[in-house]
């Protein structure tokens, strides 16, 4: 069995590896694959991932398909105006669309409970804010940054958005050539501890890993 995760852009396949790597080897052991894939953004993942889940479990009826877009930003994309104000607007136009494919493939009712949706509220650097002290490290510097973002770490403001206060940080402390998304996210997360991270990420990223434990029958 294979679990396949689509996300935005390849800093969040690494950072996600990296950070899941205890699910990612428990489910190896227990013989499940888990890929995370990435596409060329939130507009590629909305218009091609649902036909292609459909497509996937239409031949591999017991793997699972993940859809994991962010929501901020909430700008329009490829002129689809209004398209999407919450992650319950994301999650019923994955949905429709995936139905409209899995109906043309006669998909069956079980394949079909195969797909998941889940929204993340910002870009991955929401869960750097949610290890501190790697983050320190990463920085080199003992300073305390916690005052710098509010709390929990999804409630950033979309007018400065983690990965804002990530780059400011990045400039502060390391200078050029600042925070690197496919290198930097990937060391602090591969050092950070996963209970701690779904701990400060409630909304969005543990039900997200909640599902993942479910689907690859791990416990917590």
């Amino acid at each position: 069995m294979k679990v396949l995760v689509y996300v935005e852009g390849p800093a969040d396949r690494a950072g996600l590896e990296a950070l899941l790597r205890p699910l990612i080897e428990a489910g190896q052991e227990r013989g499940v694959g888990m890929r995370f894939l990435p596409q060329h953004g939130k507009g590629a993942l909305l218009e091609g991932v649902p036909s292609r889940a459909a497509d996937h479990l239409a031949d591999h009826p017991n793997d699972w398909v993940i859809a994991l877009p962010d929501l901020y930003p909430m700008r329009a994309y490829d002129g689809t105006a209004n398209e999407h104000r919450s992650g319950g607007d994301l999650d019923r136009l994955l949905r429709r669309r995936f139905e409209a494919r899995a109906d043309l493939l006669r998909l069956g009712a079980e394949a079909r409970r195969h797909f998941l949706v889940h929204c993340l509220k910002h870009d991955l650097e929401a869960l750097l804010l949610a290890c501190p002290g790697q983050l320190r490290r990463r920085l080199g510097t003992d300073h305390s940054l916690e005052n710098r973002w509010r709390k929990p770490v999804e409630e950033q403001d979309d007018e400065r958005p983690p990965k804002q206060i990530v780059e400011r940080l990045f400039r502060r402390y390391r200078g050029k050539p600042g925070y690197v998304d496919t290198s930097d996210a990937p060391w602090i997360l591969e050092r950070a501890d996963l209970p701690a991270v779904e701990k400060a990420c409630p909304q969005c990223f543990a039900p997200f890993v909640a599902d993942l434990r479910g689907v690859m029958n791990l416990s917590a």
